[in-house]
């Protein structure tokens, strides 16, 4: 099976992510790589929704795949779900597997992987079960963490992981449309570091006299277009 069959992606229309352009790259020639190797990345790729029954069945499936470096020929995944909806207690299971197999993919020890991702039993059982750190392995597993994000994290999550100066330049873009000036960033990071949530500081933001008026601004862009067109 070549990478063309390779989806890792939520709607079939679409491309699969930057992130996971910059993972495939870590190995190359893909089509030189053995078949079994080849067969699990498709595998992967094909990892649809964290709702299913059986999610984290298929999940297993698919780590011992890696640390074994063979498929046992068992259909891996079921991509039939139920809904969309997905409760606190299975997402944060699945952030632990996120966690962990980011963890082991980067070569960082099993109590390293603790630290971040807290279920000390499932991470020991990961490592167990992926064995020694090897170059295809490491691809493998750093695609299973960027499939399985995908359906774990929430926009908060991402945000949460966002480098803090990026951050204040996103929220800056998204609710005044222009950068901080290099004082106003300087003082947003003074306020975060000394303790102001990232959400206080979004809220702050999005609530500011500014993107009120530019929020005003937009709306009435968005009427006089919409009358222009109906014309």
């Amino acid at each position: 099976m070549t990478d063309s069959h390779w989806r890792n992606i939520l709607h079939h229309h679409d491309e699969p992510d930057e992130a996971m352009h910059r993972i495939d790259a870590q190995v190359a020639p893909l089509e030189e790589l053995p078949d079994a190797v080849r067969h699990i990345r498709a595998l992967i790729s094909r990892f649809d929704s964290l709702t299913h029954y059986r999610a984290f069945d298929n999940l297993d499936l698919l780590v011992r795949a890696i640390g074994e470096g063979d498929y046992s020929g068992r259909p891996a995944v079921d991509v039939l779900t139920r809904d969309w909806e997905m409760d606190d207690q299975r997402r944060s299971r699945a952030k632990t597997y996120v966690q962990t197999l980011q963890a082991w993919s980067e070569g960082k020890s099993a109590e390293e992987a603790q630290q971040v991702a807290g279920d000390s039993e499932l991470c020991a059982e990961l490592y167990r079960t992926l064995g020694s750190l090897e170059e295809h392995k490491a691809w493998l597993t750093a695609s299973l963490a960027h499939t399985l994000k995908a359906f774990a994290y929430e926009a908060q999550d991402l945000l949460d992981e966002t480098d803090t100066a990026d951050f204040v330049r996103g929220v800056y873009r998204a609710a005044l449309g222009r950068d901080p000036s290099p004082d106003d960033l300087q003082n947003r990071l003074t306020e975060l570091a000394d303790g102001k949530s990232r959400d206080h500081f979004v809220r702050e933001v999005f609530d500011s006299a500014e993107s009120r008026q530019r929020q005003q601004w937009q709306v009435l862009e968005k009427l006089n277009s919409d009358d222009s067109e109906g014309c």
